[in-house]
């Protein structure tokens, strides 16, 4: 089972000052709806509002094979986005929150070794989701199961950030592997590199670190292993949910596989597959990639 918490929400995305078209969101969202549409057994842990839109998103989540067992509904409105597109298909979000002062307490599930653990984004260092990362990871560790962690730090949160670094801290030193931008460690970090980036990943607990760099590419860094990953030039609709795809694309070769060290063919063809996934969702106005009745085809 690949298993993911984090905010759902509603985008609605803009270009040019005009609303275009809108979809289910959020990162973990995202990512298990691509995890999902691969073929694999997703289960989202999740809040949602009672209303209309609460309903929408659920249901897609149904429609896609989507585990929404875990999904807790609060009496109120679902959280909705607005995503300003510019030019290059990147957003800038405002943000309509409506989920209670206090999280639900999720429970724990029943891991098995080789599931997969997806967390991340603004929503894992929030104070009041604290105790349920942290709950849920140390569980799933004990089970032998792969904790996966995408920080998704944005510069709207930097205001934030010193209380938030311990955290995020905390989220490393729980993760077996961790996937960030260049951006989100130069501004977490100051990491001006990709080796910046990974000694920050290293001294905070954690030995694997895919660092994407949009196309530029991708570094990797396990252990003593480092490599460079080249990306297709694509033209760009939406970045939206790309990074999200990308983490699903990975968990989808990570899950079943044993902690007991991964090979250099594992990260080529898990890599490999993620930039597939991610380089889908930048062509395409949806979050994550096609269904496969889409006749799109993915290795």
């Amino acid at each position: 089972m690949i298993w993911c918490i984090g905010e759902s929400l509603y985008d609605i995305v803009f270009t040019n000052g005009q609303p275009m078209w809108a979809v289910p969101g959020g990162s973990m969202l995202n990512a298990a709806a691509s995890a999902a549409r691969y073929g694999e057994k997703v289960s989202l842990l999740t809040e949602l509002g009672d209303d209309a839109v609460g309903a929408l998103i659920s249901g897609f989540l149904k429609a896609n094979g989507i585990s929404i067992e875990r999904v807790s509904f609060y009496k109120g409105n679902t959280t909705l986005a607005l995503a300003f597109l510019n030019s290059s298909g990147d957003a800038q979000y405002q943000f309509y929150h409506h989920a209670p002062a206090e999280a639900p307490e999720f429970e724990i599930p029943e891991f098995s070794q080789g599931d997969v653990l997806m967390f991340g984004s603004f929503y894992s260092i929030k104070p009041r989701n604290r105790q349920n990362i942290s709950r849920l990871a140390k569980a799933a560790r004990e089970a032998g199961a792969w904790l996966y962690y995408d920080p998704n730090f944005r510069r709207p949160h930097l205001n934030d950030l010193n209380a938030s670094l311990p955290f995020i801290r905390e989220n490393i030193a729980l993760a077996d592997i961790v996937r960030g931008s260049d951006e989100d460690f130069r501004l977490i970090a100051g990491a001006d590199s990709p080796g910046e980036a990974y000694g920050f990943i290293r001294e905070n607990g954690c030995q694997n670190l895919i660092l994407t760099r949009n196309s530029q590419g991708v570094e990797l860094f396990s252990g003593g292993f480092i490599k460079h990953i080249e990306v297709p030039q694509v033209e760009v609709v939406s970045t939206i949910g790309a990074g999200d795809s990308f983490n699903a694309g990975f968990a989808t070769a990570l899950h079943g596989n044993k902690k007991e060290g991964l090979s250099g063919k594992f990260w080529d063809e898990a890599i490999s597959r993620a930039v597939i996934f991610a380089s889908e969702v930048c062509c395409s106005r949806d979050n994550f990639i096609s269904k496969p009745e889409d006749d799109v085809h993915l290795v």
